[in-house]
């Protein structure tokens, strides 16, 4: 429709000034509302129609209408419509076949012979008086191109109410207005991080019912997929207008073996063969620099003296040492040395190194609100007793810890300083 609306410089396409409408095909075009006879629109027509939206049930529905039309006479909101077009205009439009202008005498019926609309009529009133529901004209700059709007992925009838307010049916075929959907339209269709009534009107599930999207990912998407095409990460940068390039890669979330694509392809053979599933884990994230660790000092070390094979050999003997915990990967062997920490990670453990896993990010959240509930009660009770400030101490220090992991990006350690138990203190 905007393309044809374009190309014509017409909002009613297809048409001349002077031709003739039936009106309530007119009324159709001008308020989006497929219903223009007293009969209503079938029930299983509109369960089929909006089962899947297949575009060709609305000519049945036309049909339907006119052929009713034509026997019981227009619904009571077409002859109201033009009425106040009249008003607006200040000069009769309601024509006869041939085109001869009439009027309606008070509580006169339709006599039946057709009542028509002029194209030109049509347009002037449109222009001036539905200027909220113009189409959308607006022109975007995309590097040395001009974007209309109809090269935009989502459109949506303009202005148009009554399917939500009264259960009606929008004939998008014929309906001039067409807008653009702006940021806030999709983030509320979309949800964030509530379920998007795009996805609770048409989803075809309980599950699709709960989907939700948000708008912002969608950057972490387009990014990620540049680096997957090995688009430079200057020009990623540019794209987004970040300030550095550092900033494009915190929004890189390549898989492990995508990013592994990059580099010494020999080795990854030499891996393939000799380590085991848990193993070549190990190696995919020490490779990436994503995990840090006595074990993956000594694999290094051994890699650089000995060479793969024999650090290969090692990392298949300690791959029982990679853990992925609630809060991030950690690289200690318990079998060797049990965890001092008893899986409070977040306790300044040099081991832990966050991940990119929803889950981790939610355990994180669930585990600040619940210190945060717990120190204020504290604070609030107040107390003398002798361990009340070594109690206070602790939950503040776990606290501490966690804000620090929630702070922490993917692949980064989140107590860098914290002193390594497999080293002798000062």
């Amino acid at each position: 429709m905007l393309q044809r609306q374009h190309a014509e410089q017409r909002l009613f396409v297809g048409l001349s000034n002077d031709d003739l409408l039936p009106w309530a095909e007119a009324y159709r075009r001008m308020s989006g509302i497929m219903q223009t006879s007293q009969e209503p629109i079938p029930a299983d027509l509109r369960s089929k129609y909006r089962s899947n939206y297949d575009p060709a049930i609305l000519n049945e529905m036309r049909d339907h209408q006119d052929h009713h039309v034509h026997q019981s006479g227009e619904h009571k909101q077409v002859r109201e419509y033009f009425r106040r077009m009249e008003a607006a205009l200040q000069r009769p439009i309601l024509r006869r076949s041939r085109g001869e202008l009439f009027s309606f005498a008070l509580r006169e019926r339709n006599d039946g012979r057709g009542v028509y609309i002029r194209a030109g009529d049509m347009e002037v009133y449109a222009r001036d008086h539905l200027q909220l529901k113009l189409p959308d004209e607006r022109v975007v700059q995309f590097g040395e191109k001009d974007l209309r709007s109809d090269a935009f992925l989502f459109l949506l009838p303009g202005k148009i109410i009554a399917e939500e307010k009264y259960d009606a049916i929008v004939d998008i075929d014929r309906y001039f207005s067409v807008k653009r959907a702006d940021k806030a339209d999709l983030e509320l269709q979309l949800g964030g991080k509530n379920p998007g009534l795009i996805f609770k009107k048409y989803g075809k599930s309980e599950q699709a019912r709960s989907f939700s999207v948000n708008p912002h990912s969608l950057r972490h998407f387009q990014t990620t997929e540049m680096f997957k095409l090995g688009v430079a990460d200057t020009i990623i940068t540019k794209r987004f207008n970040r300030t550095s390039v550092a900033q494009s890669y915190t929004y890189d979330h390549r898989s492990v073996s995508e990013r592994l694509e990059e580099m010494e392809p020999g080795q990854s053979r030499l891996a393939d063969e000799m380590l085991g599933p848990k193993a070549r884990k190990a190696f995919d994230l020490i490779r990436s620099r994503k995990i840090q660790g006595p074990v993956v000092k000594r694999f290094l070390e051994l890699q650089t003296i000995m060479g793969d094979e024999a650090a290969f050999e090692y990392l298949n003997a300690e791959a029982g040492s990679l853990h992925i915990t609630p809060y991030g990967f950690c690289l200690n062997s318990f079998a060797a040395s049990p965890c001092l920490k008893h899986l409070e990670c977040f306790n300044s453990c040099s081991h832990l190194v966050r991940t990119d896993a929803a889950a981790e990010q939610d355990n994180l959240q669930t585990l600040k609100r619940r210190f945060e509930v717990h120190i204020d009660r504290l604070r609030q009770t107040g107390s003398r007793a002798p361990h009340f400030q070594t109690q206070m101490q602790h939950a503040e220090s776990r606290l501490a810890g966690v804000n620090a992991a929630l702070d922490a990006a993917p692949g980064e350690k989140v107590f860098p300083s914290s002193n390594s138990r497999y080293l002798p203190p000062e």
